[in-house]
């Protein structure tokens, strides 16, 4: 039997209507006593004396991947407090390969991209196709696709057809917004709401579409918020960070992505190659670098000569979400008290913007959400949502997920994970992963050896009966 006692901690758990100090003793990964004064005996002891214990934090929309990002993912949301993460894009196969390499500890639910020339024959794949590949994509593990509109947009038809068939196989379908006719923005989502015709949909980092592209900022925020609140079947996140990640790589003399292209006009540049050696060249664009431990984000001169040795194959980060958006969409309320914008996110993982915490918690100083209203959506919002019981909260049976937050410094101080220390003081201590999957692809999983939880089945009734935080 392993225990692990966590003393001396200001405990914060939403759901159990808990803030107080109290110790919290995990035996064999789950948690079995939540008390002031419990003797540790046997125990390995985390002090928590001064900090806040919550149940772990969940990241609702992450990035995980080896392939167009680098291996060290999961150590960068292991130091940041997270312990649960969904990442959006996979690639699956790719993520599942790399757990004995780049393993910190935490669980991860996989969302595949649905993208031409990858997992699709094309941008107009027909109803056959969309069907074998979200079939494929849960009986291998993951829980659903992800639209890749903002990126690689499709037709809006094709898009809708693919959320009714994920609707129609309980499959987690989430869209970065965009089409070929509107992009990235309030009018995309706009799109993506009405396409989702009354289905479940993940509409992806909501601060990303309120960016005054189309309408001065504060219209468009309120106008997302407007469109969540009508459309409750509809899950959301945003993230904190000014800072938003795309690729860097050029071809034919022209940025690759759409959103990139975007980022460039909006700060002042030309959408070309020589507008993004510009731009990287004045430091309003970090290009991320692989220093051996975790990403980081080189800006100027040394930026630009690293995008360079790596013929522009790379990805980085253009500060370009406005404030006044991401402060709204944090705090925004339904009629019900439940919030308008589900859960947190940072749109990161292998970006460094993991700053649910650092954040969140300043929001928290700064008098806009209660500590008890920051883990709610930093934790209990996202496991609801998965179907995931037993994370989110601190009950007896709950997993043994906690996040110990040093609440001046606004930093995570420790990690654990399924009873595990896997972070302490910002040294990684864990191994492996979990990956959270439909129960079609629990088998695959299992055959191969790799440690697995089964998710509920989306269930819209209940989906749409959020949680009201009552601290």
């Amino acid at each position: 039997m392993t225990k692990l006692l966590i003393v001396g901690g200001r405990v914060v758990d939403p759901l159990n209507h808990l803030d107080a100090q109290a110790d919290v003793l995990i035996e064999d990964g789950k948690v079995v006593r939540v008390a002031p004064g419990q003797d540790a005996q046997g125990a390995q002891v985390l002090d928590a004396k001064g900090k806040i214990v919550m149940p772990g934090v969940i990241d609702m929309h992450a990035h995980m991947r080896t392939v167009l990002g680098h291996p060290h993912a999961q150590r960068m949301v292991a130091l940041a407090g997270v312990t649960t993460v969904v990442d959006m894009a996979g690639p699956l196969e790719n993520i599942l390969e790399s757990i004995p390499t780049s393993g910190s500890g935490i669980s991860i639910a996989i969302v595949d991209a649905a993208r031409a020339g990858m997992t699709l024959s094309s941008s107009r794949p027909d109803l056959a196709e969309q069907r074998s590949f979200i079939e494929k994509t849960l009986a291998s593990g993951g829980i659903g696709i992800k639209l890749l509109g903002g990126h690689f947009p499709m037709d809006l038809d094709i898009s809708a057809s693919f959320i009714e068939e994920a609707s129609r196989q309980n499959a987690w379908v989430a869209w970065h917004v965009g089409n070929t006719v509107h992009g990235s923005d309030i009018e995309g989502m706009r799109d993506a709401i009405e396409a989702a015709n009354g289905h479940f949909l993940h509409v992806a980092h909501i601060n990303s579409y309120c960016r005054g592209k189309i309408r001065p900022v504060l219209d468009e925020a309120l106008e997302a918020i407007d469109l969540l609140k009508t459309h409750p079947q509809i899950f959301s996140e945003s993230y904190l960070s000014p800072l938003n990640g795309t690729r860097l790589t050029v071809e034919n003399g022209v940025p690759a992505t759409e959103v990139t292209k975007t980022c460039l006009r909006r700060l002042g540049f030309e959408a070309t190659q020589a507008g993004l050696e510009s731009c990287i060249l004045a430091g309003k664009v970090g290009v991320l670098a692989d220093n051996g431990l975790i990403g980081e984000l080189l800006y100027g001169k040394e930026a630009l000569a690293y995008w360079k040795s790596k013929e522009s194959v790379t990805v980085g980060s253009f500060a370009v979400n406005p404030a006044v958006s991401r402060f709204m969409l944090a705090q925004a309320k339904r009629d019900d008290g439940s919030f308008v914008v589900d859960a947190f996110s940072t749109d990161g993982g292998s970006y460094p913007r993991n700053v649910i915490v650092e954040n969140g918690l300043m929001l928290v100083q700064f008098g806009a959400l209660t500590l008890a209203e920051f883990v709610t959506k930093a934790s209990l919002a996202g496991a609801r949502a998965l179907g995931l019981p037993n994370k989110g909260h601190l009950s007896v049976g709950a997993e043994g997920d906690v996040t110990v937050l040093d609440y001046e410094r606004k930093k995570a101080a420790a990690t654990v994970a399924n009873g595990k220390v896997i972070m302490n003081e910002g040294e990684l201590l864990g191994k492996g992963t979990t990956i959270v999957c439909d129960e079609r692809g629990a088998t695959a999983l299992a055959k191969r050896g790799i440690s697995h939880v089964v998710k509920q089945p989306i269930n819209l009734d209940s989906f749409k009966q959020r949680f009201v935080c009552k601290n």
